[in-house]
């Protein structure tokens, strides 16, 4: 398999055999990707620690080709594939998906934006993301900007307007957004992603909205998860500070999220998922020592409902301090020390009012 995967790679230019020249590779093309793996122990309250490898500290490890062609006009026709895999045993990340990160085709205009179709990132989480001080495994901004998680969407199109004076626009819709494949497009669920983005040197602010349309909603008032994110990003060089705000009602957009309570839906506890809200803030800081920099970021989740033994459901913090260290261009080391309250791993909130720890270090190279 591996023999076959090469030969076809190969022939497309992306890689080249012993001998070969940088210039032999076939304009347009490119095979790309990331590989970080490290060490960390964990501990969460009641659970005991484990230690051992720590796969994607600071970024996926991940595989991937694009590639571009000039149409003439200022049109030019994109696409990017991408997978994930885990370094520490090789598997692909999704044994159910080739390129579980992405498969997307796209035609774009210098004037009048592009339309990409296919598997890939929705709006909200592009813009929203952007955001990010400090991406540490688990705990980054995702941890509780459920809407800026590490997640993709199948049977999606999105339009990315021109740029304008810093500003652009993007939309987009799901027609089967978890591939069900079922015949009739309201029997899928649906997914909508409206964001607006402007960038001017140093300064980035943002502002998305997501909805989700769930073909089978569980009881009570859910059934259309929302998130809004409102954030801002100034680099002044001797400081990068980030600050965000979220708002999420009726469950997770992502369908990503973590459930105490055995919906198996990926939407959050029921009480959120029937009519709950969680208003999130985020706080980060990125200040440049030596040839790497210190990264610091804080954020709390803020729910407003009760879980079903009465007791109210507490806020969740996650607050973490790294460092990334650059060997090269394409190589860095880190190291960082992360902490939550009433938080675990697979859970944005805990009934049992848990608490996490962890401390890891790793390296992760480009190429």
């Amino acid at each position: 398999m591996r023999i076959a995967i090469c030969a076809v790679l190969m022939a497309a230019g992306l890689i080249q055999p012993p001998g070969a020249s940088a210039a032999s590779a076939v304009p347009g093309l490119q095979w790309y990707g990331v590989v970080d793996a490290g060490l960390a122990v964990t501990n969460v309250s009641g659970q005991g620690s484990r230690s051992g490898f720590l796969a994607g500290g600071l970024t996926d490890s991940l595989w991937g080709l694009q590639g571009a062609e000039d149409l003439g006009g200022g049109w030019r026709a994109r696409f990017q594939m991408e997978s994930g895999f885990d370094p520490a045993t090789g598997k692909a990340g999704d044994g159910d998906s080739l390129f579980n990160y992405g498969a997307w085709v796209g035609l774009g205009h210098e004037r009048y934006g592009e339309l990409r179709l296919g598997r890939q990132d929705t709006i909200g989480k592009t813009y929203g993301s952007a955001l990010e001080i400090a991406s540490w495994k688990d705990m980054g901004m995702g941890a509780t900007f459920k809407a800026s998680d590490n997640y993709q969407f199948s049977n999606l199109v999105n339009y990315y307007s021109p740029e304008w004076r810093g500003f652009q626009a993007g939309a987009g819709y799901s027609f089967d957004a978890d591939a069900q494949d079922r015949f009739r497009t309201r029997q899928n669920n649906r997914a909508l992603s409206l964001g607006l983005k402007y960038e001017d040197g140093p300064l980035l602010a943002v502002a998305t909205w997501d909805k989700l349309r769930l073909a089978e909603p569980p009881g009570g008032r859910g059934g259309h998860p929302q998130a809004v994110q409102l954030g801002a990003s100034y680099d002044f060089e001797v400081l990068k500070l980030s600050l965000a705000w979220s708002r999420q009602r009726d469950g997770y957009v992502g369908l990503d999220g973590g459930d105490p309570d055995g919906l198996d839906l990926g939407l959050g506890p029921a009480a959120f998922v029937r009519g709950g809200t969680v208003n999130a803030w985020l706080a980060g800081a990125s200040v440049p020592v030596g040839p790497g920099a210190v990264l610091v970021q804080w954020s709390l989740a803020r729910p407003d409902w009760h879980w079903a033994n009465g007791m109210t459901a507490r806020n969740a913090q996650v607050v973490t301090l790294g460092y990334t260290y650059d060997l090269s261009p394409r190589t860095t080391l880190y190291a960082f020390a992360g902490y939550a309250s009433n938080y675990t791993l697979d859970r944005q909130f805990d009934p049992a009012n848990s608490h996490t720890s962890r401390i890891g270090t790793g390296v992760s190279h480009h190429f």
